[in-house]
C-alpha cells in the first residue's frame, strides 16, 4: 500500500488533500485551520476579535456575531457561507453589510455616507445594512432592513454591485421606511459591552 506522500508524489493525490490529510494526523480538521493557528501562535496574524484594523473585524466580528443577541431565532451561518450570513425566526435568508462613515464618491461629486457592496447577490432575501460612524468608536447610527428585491433608484437591490446611503436628509429620508430604529439601541448597547 503506498503512503500518502509516494500518492502524491506520484500524482495520485493532489497537494490539497495531502496537507489535509497531514492536518487532521494532528488533530485539526484541515490544512487551513492549522495554517491560521500557526500564524497567530508566531504573532503574524492577529485574531480578527483582536486586530480592529482587519477588514472581517466590523463585519464578522462585530456585525453577525451580536446579531443574535439583537435578533431572536436566528440560525447564523458559518464564516464565508455564500450569498447570507444568517436564517431569520421567519426563515427567511439575510446578508449582513456593514460599514462606517466616509467620503463615497459619485461621477458628481463627493459625499458623506456609507458604501455597501452588494454584488448582485440574489441568494439573501433581506440586506441587514449596519451603519456606523467609525472604526475607532463603533456607533451604531442606523440599521436598515431592506428586502432584496426592493426597487430603490429603478433598480432591485439584489441586483445592485453598490449601494451608497448618502449622510444627508435627502437620502436618509428615503431609506426611512426601511431603517429598524427598535433594533438600534440593542445594537448600541452591544457594541458599547464590546468596549468595556
Amino acid at each position: 500500500m503506498k503512503s500518502m506522500w509516494k500518492k502524491k508524489e506520484d500524482g495520485d493525490i493532489s497537494r490539497k488533500e495531502y496537507d489535509d490529510w497531514w492536518a487532521q494526523k494532528k488533530g485539526y480538521e484541515n490544512y487551513i485551520e492549522y495554517k491560521k493557528e500557526w500564524r497567530h501562535e508566531t504573532g503574524r496574524n492577529q485574531d480578527m476579535s483582536e486586530n480592529k484594523d482587519c477588514a472581517q473585524y466590523l463585519g464578522i466580528h462585530i456585525s453577525e456575531k451580536y446579531l443574535s443577541k439583537i435578533w431572536d431565532n436566528v440560525i447564523r451561518m458559518p464564516n464565508g457561507n455564500r450569498g447570507y450570513d444568517f436564517i431569520c425566526g421567519k426563515g427567511f435568508k439575510v446578508d449582513v453589510k456593514s460599514a462606517c462613515l466616509s467620503m463615497v464618491s459619485t461621477n458628481y461629486r463627493d459625499y458623506y455616507g456609507w458604501r455597501y457592496l452588494i454584488n448582485k447577490n440574489k441568494v439573501a432575501d433581506y440586506f441587514l445594512l449596519l451603519a456606523y460612524d467609525n472604526r475607532k468608536d463603533l456607533n451604531p447610527l442606523h440599521i436598515w432592513l431592506i428586502k432584496g428585491d426592493e426597487i430603490i433608484n429603478k433598480k432591485n437591490l439584489n441586483n445592485r454591485d453598490i449601494l451608497m446611503i448618502f449622510n444627508s436628509s435627502t437620502s436618509l429620508y428615503k431609506y426611512k421606511v426601511y431603517e429598524r430604529i427598535d433594533k438600534l439601541d440593542n445594537l448600541k448597547e452591544c457594541c458599547e459591552n464590546l468596549k468595556t
